[in-house]
Formats: structure tokens, sequence, C-alpha cells
């Protein structure tokens, strides 16, 4: 984390471990035991499930089936590592995040679920390096790539992580989407006592508790509340071509393939990458933690259309960023320009036209004022 940057001292550390300066999957593209018909849209995979938690609290209270949570769990209590590091819920301020390493299934449990605001798992990675045993870590598609690099940079660290896990994720939106979501639900921001974005169902709900309350006072349904608070994304996700968690050993996310019957119990897409994450899984299985059966490639390819279809349109508005002389990710190990003649004619012209205006309407060609960038970093910290 950069506490300062009117203090920069020009060693470009930050930028040795930091995923929106560089990222390089040539290597993991290169692997012959992959799934050819996933590598060019969600990287490395060696074999893909469906299922979910065979607890039926974990399967209840987890975003898509609790098989993430169920993973970690196996990790924690059957294979000796010290503790899984993870975002949940800031008890002080339940509109925000906070990073927490834990150690019994009672601390894992506490921070089930999505949480669709600014989180940062890599800020905890001192308690991963200090522990007396390998961790589990749990981060969004960036943050495991950004663990991958410290790793490399750090060798203490690189032994203690045990295993990585993600999930498919199109990015987080700013804390003041989930304010405007309250305040359009007519919530005072000071008496929200517990925040839930879904979960408890599948895929849930997105559910207000006030301080005091044992039960909700507003609920919105997953699909209206993520419409609302999507929109509010910074625009630098869309330019992010890792959604689904390459660098990770396991990762998991909704089967939206076909529709979700009423009331109907949550389930997993598990896509495994690894031979680490291969030995997980099937322990799990072993063990009673996780019901899985084998999923086809074109299932996860179904389920995850809104990704893969962003995926095709990052190189067209890559060109137009660099048309106007700005900055953009290096990136290796992507197929973007094959992906992006893919697209029909107007929809190559919507990624790059689209893109200059929207460069132009948002200046984002002027120079940033570091002191306000300060300030943000000031606010998002405390």
């Amino acid at each position: 984390m950069i506490l300062d940057p009117l203090n920069c001292q020009s060693c470009s550390r930050c930028l040795d471990v930091c995923p929106a300066y560089e990222v390089d999957h040539a290597a993991l593209q290169a692997r012959c035991d992959i799934l050819p018909e996933l590598a060019s849209f969600c990287g490395p995979v060696i074999e893909a499930w469906e299922g979910h938690a065979k607890d039926a609290e974990i399967r209840f209270r987890g975003s898509s089936g609790g098989a993430l949570t169920a993973l970690a769990l196996y990790c924690l209590e059957r294979r000796g590592m010290h503790g899984v590091l993870h975002v949940g819920s800031d008890p002080a301020n339940p509109l925000r995040n906070r990073t927490g390493l834990s150690r019994t299934r009672q601390e894992v449990l506490a921070k089930v679920g999505s949480r669709y605001a600014p989180a940062s798992t890599c800020d905890g990675l001192g308690l991963v390096e200090s522990a007396p045993a390998p961790c589990v870590f749990i981060g969004q598609p960036t943050e495991v790539n950004g663990l991958r690099k410290a790793q490399r940079q750090r060798p203490e660290l690189d032994k203690r992580v045990g295993a990585a896990l993600s999930f498919f994720c199109a990015g987080s939106p700013p804390t003041k989407a989930t304010v405007e979501l309250l305040r359009k639900l007519k919530i005072d921001l000071a008496q929200v006592g517990q925040l839930r974005y879904r979960g408890n169902g599948w895929p849930g709900m997105f559910a207000v508790t006030l301080r005091g309350q044992s039960a909700p006072c507003a609920e919105m349904t997953y699909h209206d509340s993520w419409a609302f608070i999507q929109a509010f994304r910074p625009y630098s996700v869309r330019l992010n071509p890792d959604d689904t968690g390459e660098d990770a050993d396991i990762s998991c996310g909704d089967p939206w393939y076909r529709e979700i019957e009423p009331g109907e119990p949550g389930s997993s897409l598990v896509v495994v990458r690894t031979k680490l994450g291969r030995e997980i899984v099937r322990g799990a299985m072993e063990a009673g933690y996780v019901e899985l059966t084998p999923a086809e490639p074109q299932k996860v390819i179904a389920s995850q259309r809104n990704l893969i279809n962003k995926r095709r349109t990052i190189w067209g508005r890559r060109l137009a960023f660099r048309a106007f002389g700005l900055p953009v990710t290096r990136l290796r190990g992507f197929p973007l320009f094959r992906l992006w003649l893919r697209l029909s004619f107007k929809e190559k012209l919507k990624s790059t036209l689209g893109t200059a205006r929207r460069i132009v309407r948002r200046q984002y060609y002027r120079p940033l004022d570091l002191q306000k960038c300060q300030i943000n970093v000031e606010f998002n910290s405390k």
C-alpha cells in the first residue's frame, strides 16, 4: 500500500508487485496440461466441477453454494494450514471491508459471502509471512496476481502460502455505490449494523439490518442491487483481462449457464488450475467437505458470457487509450487481439470509438493530481 504518494523515492518496488502495471501469463498459457477449450477465455484450467458444500449451513450462507468456504475449511482443518487470509465486513463500519486471518470455523464463517466494495486481501500478507505454518489466501483475481508477484519478491512469504483461492469477479464497485444504494432505500447510514450483499439462499438478497435489530429492515434482489452498484465501478475494471482468477490454484463462480429456480439451494462452478488445486479438491471431496460432479468446459463458458464478452473488447479499448497517448497495463499471455477479431464490425467500433468518447468526456488525458490521490488514499484507509 502506498501511504504517501508525494514521498515517492522511485525505488519501483510497488511496480514489481502491482497487477495494474504488468501481468504476464505467457507461462500459464504455455502449459501443456490445460484444457484448450478454456485457455483463451479464462486461462489455465485442468478440470472443472459443479457442486456445493456438503455442510448445509455453509451452502446456505455462501454466495453460490459455499464451495470456496468449504475448500478453505478443508485446508484449515485437514491439511494443517495455520489460517485463512480473507476479507469480511468491518465490524466498526459495515459499509467497509477488513482483512483478517481466520483460525477457526467460526471465524471463517463470519466472513462468508460476497463483499461488493473495495477490499485488499494483500494488505494482510504480513500476517501470512509471519505465520508459523502455511496459510490459505482468498482474494479477487487481481489480488491473487499481486500475491504471486509478492511471493517471487519475498521467499519467506512464498513458504507460507499454502494455497491461493479466487472467484469469478467483474470488479469491485467503490464504497460510494453502496452508500447511494442505501440512500435510495432511505436508510440512515449511521444506523446500519449489518450489510449483506448476497447469500442466505441463492443467489440471495441484498439485505440491511439496523443496529440493535436481528432482522433486515430492507431487502433487494441480487440482480437489482448488482445492476445498481455495478454502474459505479471504475473504468479500469473494463481493461482487466483476468476476471476468473487465472493465477489461483482454484477458482469458483456461479453456474449461470441455466435458469435458477426460486428457492433452489446454492451451487458453484469449481475450476481447478494447478496440481495442488486438484489435490485439494479431491481431498475435500473424499473428506466430505464438498459434493461435486464433473462440469463440461462449455458450462464454464456459458456461465460467464458477460466476462468473456468483456475480454473480447479489451484490445479495442486499449487501442483507444494508446491513440490518446495514455498508459495501459503491460500484458503478456492474453490472446486479446485474436478474441477482438471475433467481434462483429459494429462491436469493434464500439470498443474503440466508444472508449475514445469516454476518454474525452471524462478527461482521462489530464494529468493526475497527486494531492487529491493522497487525500483519497487517506480517506479509504480509515
